[in-house]
């Protein structure tokens, strides 16, 4: 399992490296209402994007049979997807401008929407291959590199055109980059052949995992459409920033373990599958801990060190959004389990009632920007009693969730006993560290890297 998370750790920490260094330097060289534009154009393009999300790829992974078979077919609709995707965008891009009320963003869209094109035949074997046999350094390779070039790109760009162009023509440099890359680490030429009855295998797995990308959209991006909506690009700037730093780590870090453990899942036993299970969600909560802390604690010197003093309109929208991060870690924990065991429907329960109950009460005060952000912290709160049902009916014992929900617990309430500022996050990383120790004779990060993964016969 050490090599295996350490590429994804790798892979993981890159993209989030980048990630903040572009947002620190272009939020000093850019406006809250060019990160606005930014966002709104986003927000279009991660919709469709979510919407139409096939998970055929995942879908192969998961294949016990001669999932090379489905290689073909696999290629011809993803790249069939993709300029379907392109057009619609580009064509609903002046729509889409007229809803947020700025010509800029119709503008920005239609570059985005070419975008579509290189993601979609960015080599889906590869992807199927790398996760089926645990090579993990390719993928690392594969999005460092895009990471790499989107920053440079952006922070070129930011310098010579001084507005939103910077973000927008640099993700479109770093799709484009990555689609050549993928075909260099993993050489593909597709048949010209396509199988109905594997579109139908994949589209049955695939549809449950598609649900999920449309949920994780909601999620992600229905708090900065209100707020886009109703307070404006400057607004959304504002939110937009505060939120990419309350979830600098909780996206990031599920994505990377769960890249390892969803195949781990598949072949495991019971006993096996608990061990892991709870070892992850102790070794997750202990990495968003680190972030959640200075987030929530000592949310003005964040602001002020990461963004600058023309950001501190986003110092109380940051406390509640860093709770919403902690929240999400702990029920995103559900998804390699549900899909490594074949039950990805049971995420999709999970997921789907933290938009809900989000939306119910945002349209108490859509124009609150601050409430919003309350709004998604209690709709993940509500996921939590569905994802509890869930893990356990897929074989983890109860007491065992609960007692690794403890530490977390005393990390929360007791730095309120010290006065505010750097002490409490002080406080409450060693309260978390030492609460673990007690309960478990160790910590979880260290015992996911002890697990065994099995060592799969390579093609």
């Amino acid at each position: 399992m050490v090599k295996a998370l350490f590429w994804t750790l790798a892979s993981r920490l890159s993209i989030q490296f980048f990630s903040f260094l572009r947002v620190v330097v272009l939020a000093r060289i850019l406006t809250p209402y060019d990160f606005g534009i930014s966002a709104s154009t986003f927000i279009a393009y991660q919709l469709l994007e979510m919407l139409t999300f096939t998970g055929f790829t995942t879908a192969l992974t998961a294949y016990k049979g001669e999932f090379r078979e489905g290689y073909p077919t696999l290629f011809w609709t993803s790249l069939l997807r993709g300029i379907i995707l392109f057009f619609l965008l580009f064509l609903f891009s002046d729509s889409i401008g007229a809803f947020f009320k700025d010509s800029n963003v119709s503008f920005a869209i239609k570059v985005v929407a070419i975008s579509f094109i290189p993601s979609s035949i960015t080599n889906p074997i590869f992807i199927v291959e790398a996760n089926r046999f645990f090579r993990f350094e390719k993928i690392f390779i594969l999005e460092f590199s895009e990471a790499l070039i989107n920053t440079v790109f952006a922070i070129f760009l930011g310098l010579y055109f001084r507005d939103f162009r910077a973000m927008i023509y640099s993700f479109l440099i770093g799709a484009f980059a990555k689609m050549f890359i993928s075909y260099i680490l993993r050489p593909y030429i597709p048949s010209l052949s396509f199988s109905f009855l594997w579109l139908k295998r994949m589209l049955s797995f695939g549809i449950w995992v598609n649900l999920t990308f449309v949920l994780n959209f909601l999620l992600r991006y229905a708090d900065r459409t209100l707020v886009g909506k109703f307070s404006g690009q400057h607004s959304l700037g504002i939110y937009s920033n505060a939120q990419n730093l309350a979830f600098l780590v909780a996206p990031q870090l599920s994505s990377m373990i769960s890249r390892v453990l969803f195949p781990y899942f598949v072949v495991s036993d019971v006993g096996e599958t608990e061990k892991a299970f709870l070892s992850y969600m102790r070794a997750s909560l202990f990495v968003g801990l680190l972030f959640f802390a200075p987030m929530f604690f000592w949310s003005d010197g964040v602001i002020r060190i990461a963004l600058g003093e023309k950001w501190m309109d986003a110092v109380e929208i940051l406390k509640p959004l860093s709770i919403a991060s902690i929240l999400s870690i702990i029920s995103n924990t559900i998804s390699p389990l549900s899909q490594g065991k074949g039950k990805p429907n049971l995420d999709v329960y999970r997921l789907a009632v933290i938009p809900l109950v989000f939306l119910l009460l945002s349209l108490l005060n859509p124009r609150s920007p601050l409430w919003i952000s309350w709004c998604l912290s209690f709709g993940y709160l509500a996921s939590i009693p569905v994802w509890y049902l869930g893990i356990s009916s897929l074989g983890i014992r109860p007491s065992r969730i609960l007692l690794s929900l403890i530490p977390l617990i005393s990390s929360v309430f007791f730095p309120f006993l010290f006065p505010e500022g750097i002490l409490r996050v002080l406080v409450s990383i060693l309260s978390y560290t030492l609460t673990e120790i007690l309960l478990f004779k160790g910590m979880g990060i260290f015992e996911v890297f002890r697990l065994k993964i099995p060592n799969p016969k390579l093609p």
